[in-house]
């Protein structure tokens, strides 16, 4: 599908009334066309804010009405409304064009765009993307999923777009083309949002539909394109690279470190990196072949891949309290980040890892992180779903708060332990956002360093 000149539409609608609906209202606004606003809310925390864009601006809040929605000639969609509403549905089903502000970002997209998407690392692969192109000497405009609207990025100056794309924005992109894709691993997420993983795995497929180049993970076999010819292929894994075909990127055992290797040559040990675990060595190659599709050499930004230290949140230490480490992985907000998360940090632990978890598991299926937990000595669960994740071993610790899980974990920590809060679920049951979340544990853990320090 491809969207006409917006004037040749009499009546758009805007669905969603947070940041990225917010986006889509001023960009429309600037090119003087008013839209309809809908939010399924009765109260959109943010009309206050739409108001003042425009006094006389028509909403309707609540339930989508059939009737209004079919009177309109184009609808954008933000990426947090569920497309089976059956409003939303119907004007599919009557060929009204269901659109998201990707592809009315598409049509000012004239330097290449990087896009990434995948159930875990995509915001610390597009940071660290960005950071890599940057340190190249490009000019880089950040934005999607990682909390910049797309259209907030229209007509900044850039050499190159860096794009970090969900699953539900990927269901309503059709026109946007990617000068490089990738989609980094598919695991269980959105389970409330989609009807089964193979669903899921197709939202997040559509990365490919509109790409010169595709990265995937050749550890997983689901993330590899379909339609994509072999030599518009890169991969990244665990196993060594090759000099020639996709396998471009890999891992290699060289005296006793990891290095991860580009075209069968070394590029940088893993020990020589600011961030740890196996899964971001996997996410550092996927930076690595998205800069390599822009043109930029891997070689020539080792240093900055050096000195990138991760984002909060994300694997984040807080540091090391009589002899236990401590970290942060809030933003594990599903099963597949706390498993990338075990697995990763598990062979740098030689005490016990202690597993904090738990919270809103968005319908997913706890046996599938049995695995995982089997690696873990202590679990301690809190939340919603704490009693689906207990159930998963023989033995988990159950309390009701953070502060009453960090306290615990405190108590059964011995010398080189390490405490992980990497909870697998969503944080709304208990907390604003992961950041909130992960913001009070590092607070609690700040006071179990001054109250160390005061002994």
């Amino acid at each position: 599908m491809k969207l006409a000149a917006l004037d040749s539409y009499e009546t758009i609608g805007v669905v969603g009334l947070g940041q990225t609906g917010l986006s889509c209202v001023r960009y429309l606004l600037q090119r003087d066309i008013v839209p309809v606003v809908f939010d399924t809310r009765k109260e959109p925390p943010r009309l206050n804010e739409l108001k003042s864009l425009h006094a006389d601006i028509e909403v309707h809040t609540g339930a989508l009405e059939i009737e209004h929605v079919l009177g309109l000639d184009l609808l954008i969609v933000s990426p947090g409304v569920d497309l089976r509403l059956p409003a939303l549905q119907l004007a599919i089903d009557a060929a009204i064009p269901v659109v998201g502000d990707m592809d009315l970002f598409a049509r000012h997209a004239n330097k290449p765009v990087l896009g990434i998407t995948g159930s875990n690392g995509k915001s610390t692969v597009t940071r660290l993307v960005a950071d890599l192109l940057t340190a190249a000497g490009k000019k880089v405009a950040m934005g999607g999923n990682i909390g910049v609207p797309v259209l907030d990025l229209v007509g900044q100056p850039a050499d190159v777009f860096v794009l970090e794309l969900s699953s539900f924005q990927l269901e309503l992109m059709h026109d946007l083309h990617l000068r490089g894709a990738t989609l980094l691993n598919i695991s269980d997420d959105h389970m409330d949002r989609y009807s089964d993983l193979r669903d899921y795995s197709n939202a997040k497929h559509r990365i490919y539909n509109r790409t010169d180049v595709a990265v995937w993970n050749r550890e997983q076999e689901i993330t590899a394109p379909a339609l994509i010819p072999l030599n518009a292929q890169v991969t990244f894994g665990l196993s060594p690279s090759e000099e020639r075909g996709p396998d471009m990127f890999g891992l290699r055992q060289i005296d006793g470190d990891i290095v991860i290797e580009f075209s069968g040559e070394p590029l940088v040990r893993a020990s020589e990196l600011k961030i740890t675990g196996t899964h971001n060595l996997l996410n550092v190659q996927a930076a690595l072949a998205l800069v390599y599709s822009v043109g930029v050499n891997p070689t020539d930004v080792v240093d900055a891949l050096k000195q990138f230290k991760g984002l909060p949140h994300r694997c984040e230490p807080l540091g090391e309290i009589s002899n236990v480490q401590w970290v942060n992985d809030s933003k594990a907000t599903n099963i597949g980040a706390a498993e990338a998360a075990i697995f990763g940090l598990r062979p740098l632990v030689s005490g016990k890892l202690i597993l904090i978890a738990g919270g809103d598991g968005k319908g997913a299926d706890f046996s599938h992180f049995r695995a995982a937990l089997q690696q873990v000595d202590v679990v301690i669960v809190l939340g919603k779903d704490a009693e689906r994740i207990a159930n998963q071993v023989e033995h988990a610790v159950r309390v009701k708060t953070l502060e009453q899980a960090v306290a615990t974990a405190a108590e059964l920590a011995d010398a080189n332990s390490m405490v992980l809060l990497s909870p697998a679920c969503a944080s709304l049951d208990m907390f604003k956002n992961y950041e909130h979340r992960g913001d009070e544990f590092r607070r609690l853990v700040m006071q179990l360093t001054k109250t160390a320090k005061s002994n």
